[in-house]
């Protein structure tokens, strides 16, 4: 059984035909259906190449792959896995976090925490709130003695905060701030990328301007993009889960180019990527893959799909290089 006929089960672009002789060998063959499960557990995918996707196709593959939980199997593969979660418990957040000597008065009280490339960090607080930190992303927390705190981020966070009306929380994003209702967010905002984006999973959120002049209420549900260059703000309605399915090991790909996913690829798995065709560069995909798999495994789902070529090389003093052709 080769590869490309997983890909075809997975897509659900089989033949009757082909599915029933697919299904009966697996139910002969054990090892062939270990082989299946371990493929289908590491990676889900689906190609569009010159067409734009439709948003009911997508919402109907989104919500065939969402469900689906991790078993068995997946354990073979944590050993070359690019992810790992580092979790931080803070205890009181900000408030023993920089002691302070009996003699001395502090203004304000800063940390800052960072996520390496190919790692989430978690960030505990007392009160049973959390801040998710994906790849290559810093976040510099800054609690006031009036209780104010001050979030400066630059990277992608997804927020799950404690409804509290007493505390005082602004994510600060530089082209404008994000205050916090007690709520479920998800943000966005590498230094390095054109826009902004921002998902309301639950709750609410208020988005400021420049002198705290009110922007828009999110509504859970609601999807955010702040483009950098022209000030521009476009409000939508999408999946959640979407968004924040990079905390639980997911890439979620919607419509992208080969040279966009390359790039989110570049910042997991901190490798420098060349694309020597400009065409294969503008091929578009949309695509779920685990993230706890290897970039060797990911081009190899690609070259199925698309019969792309690629070589790796590997570097001791710098980042491998990944050459598409």
């Amino acid at each position: 059984m080769t590869d490309e006929i997983f890909i075809k089960i997975l897509n659900d672009t089989a033949t009757q035909a082909e599915k029933n002789d697919f299904y009966r060998l697996l139910e002969e063959d054990s090892d062939q259906r270990e082989s299946f499960y371990s493929f289908k557990n590491l990676h889900v995918l689906s190609a569009i190449n010159q067409s734009r996707i439709q948003s009911a196709s997508f919402e109907k593959f989104w919500s065939r792959v969402n469900p689906t939980k991790t078993v068995g199997i997946i354990g073979l593969w944590y050993r070359y896995a690019a992810i790992f979660v580092i979790a931080l418990s803070l205890g009181i957040l900000l408030h023993y976090l920089i002691p302070a000597s009996k003699n001395t008065s502090i203004l304000s009280r800063k940390i800052a925490y960072t996520s390496e490339k190919g790692s989430v960090s978690t960030i505990h607080l007392e009160d049973g709130s959390a801040i998710w930190l994906s790849s290559a992303s810093k976040i510099v927390i800054t609690k006031n003695l009036s209780g104010e705190i001050t979030a400066d981020l630059d990277g992608e966070a997804y927020f799950d905060l404690v409804p509290d009306l007493t505390r005082k929380l602004t994510v600060d994003l530089g082209y404008f701030k994000v205050k916090d209702i007690g709520t479920k967010f998800n943000i966005r905002a590498y230094g390095t990328e054109a826009g902004v984006y921002t998902t309301l999973v639950d709750g609410q959120i208020d988005l400021y301007g420049s002198g705290l002049k009110p922007m828009l209420s999110m509504k859970p549900g609601e999807y955010m993009q702040f483009n950098k260059q022209t000030g521009h703000v476009d409000l939508s309605q999408r999946d959640p889960t979407i968004a924040t399915a990079w905390k639980d090991g997911k890439f979620v790909f919607i419509d992208k180019s080969l040279a966009e996913i390359c790039r989110e690829l570049e910042n997991w798995y901190n490798v420098e990527i060349i694309i020597k065709n400009n065409t294969l560069a503008d091929t578009r995909y949309t695509s779920v893959i685990k993230r706890t798999t290897t970039v060797n495994m990911v081009l190899k789902m690609l070259s199925l799909t698309d019969k792309i070529n690629y070589q790796i090389t590997d570097r001791k003093e710098a980042r491998d290089i990944v050459t598409i052709f």
